[in-house]
């Protein structure tokens, strides 16, 4: 009896010494973060099938470790009450919040957040660019963007911005979005206008470098999902930022500002089909294209598509046109020509 006495509790004394080293192990212990992934919410709603929360969850929605830093509390009020009220359109349900599960949840996302070191990583060692670089990291960029196979699609992918934006404009949109494109999902940071250089160096650097990686991602979501060529198209679509000009659906409604005939919108895409063959579009696509500025002077430039001439092969570029051909109406999108 004794034997098996001391045999229990040499068990318990290990389970217990396993707790502890795993609780010792984990970054996230004793944070807000873990505590509400563990919490009544996320059992209740399972925020984790679209959100991640610490290092558990989906990918179809913003990483949420770090949501107090982009969001006020306001904004996050605001966005459980009715998130379509917010962003038009959002996959984001409306959940039946209980009034107390209403306050908890807006009071658990407000703490979500650490201490920046803006002004350490500013006044410390590097060049612009590799100071941008700890900045990105810092202020939690891939909770909702995309380099090569990591972060998000909550916004732009950035795979390929330093070709696609000059650095002038980033350091226009990130002093603040909302003044420069009224509505956007973008949070306006009060990022530093030091940090600012430096982040808009940084993201002048990505120029494809990541693009095997998207590749590879692409390639196996892909083989898991078995995507047609349509949804093939679309994750071309999303890893060079088409939506970023052209609408998220192809739509239009971008301002071009700066141009030759005055701020003009970005057309939609719904009638490229019908105006291009695959291999007119994809010929398109790879050389780009360039808007007279009206005033050259101005730091503010036109947008004009970007040579993609290295960024996709021939199969990536008919599933991209696959994709762009599904804007069109069905009476456009089934002439025969």
């Amino acid at each position: 009896m004794r034997r098996y006495i001391l045999l229990g509790g040499l068990v318990c004394l290990g389970l217990l010494l396993i707790q502890q080293a795993s609780a010792q192990d984990d970054p996230w212990a004793d944070t807000p973060q873990k505590d509400f992934l563990t919490g009544p919410i996320v059992k209740k709603f399972q925020c984790v099938t679209c959100h991640t929360i610490t290092d558990r969850g989906g990918t179809v929605g913003p990483i949420l470790n770090m949501v107090g830093l982009r969001r006020s509390e306001e904004w996050i009020r605001e966005w459980l009450e009715d998130p379509n009220q917010v962003k038009p359109g959002t996959k984001m349900p409306k959940f039946p919040f209980t009034p107390d599960e209403f306050e908890l949840a807006v009071d658990s996302l407000a703490r979500m957040k650490r201490h920046l070191h803006t002004q350490e990583i500013v006044d410390g060692d590097g060049s612009s660019a590799e100071k941008g670089a700890r900045l990105f990291e810092d202020y939690d960029c891939l909770a909702c963007h995309r380099v090569g196979k990591t972060g998000r699609f909550v916004g732009p992918d950035l795979t390929w911005v330093g070709i696609r934006k000059t650095e002038s404009w980033e350091r226009i949109w990130l002093r603040n979005p909302d003044a420069f494109k009224p509505g956007t999902f973008m949070p306006n940071l009060d990022i530093p206008s030091g940090a600012v250089r430096h982040l808009a160096a940084y993201l002048h650097t990505l120029q494809g470098q990541h693009n095997d990686e998207s590749r590879e991602s692409e390639f196996m979501i892909n083989l898991l999902i078995n995507n047609d060529d349509e949804k093939r198209g679309e994750l071309v679509w999303k890893r060079l930022a088409c939506w970023s000009c052209h609408g998220e659906a192809g739509e239009g409604g971008v301002n071009n500002p700066n141009t030759q005939t005055g701020n003009e919108w970005i057309p939609g895409l719904e009638d490229a089909r019908d105006n291009y063959s695959r291999e007119e579009f994809l010929v398109k696509v790879r050389q780009g294209g360039s808007v007279q500025a009206a005033d050259p002077e101005l730091e503010l430039r036109p947008f004009a598509c970007p040579k993609y001439e290295h960024a996709l092969n021939e199969l990536e570029g008919a599933d991209l046109y696959a994709y762009v051909s599904s804007f069109a109406p069905p009476k456009l999108r089934w002439k025969i020509k």
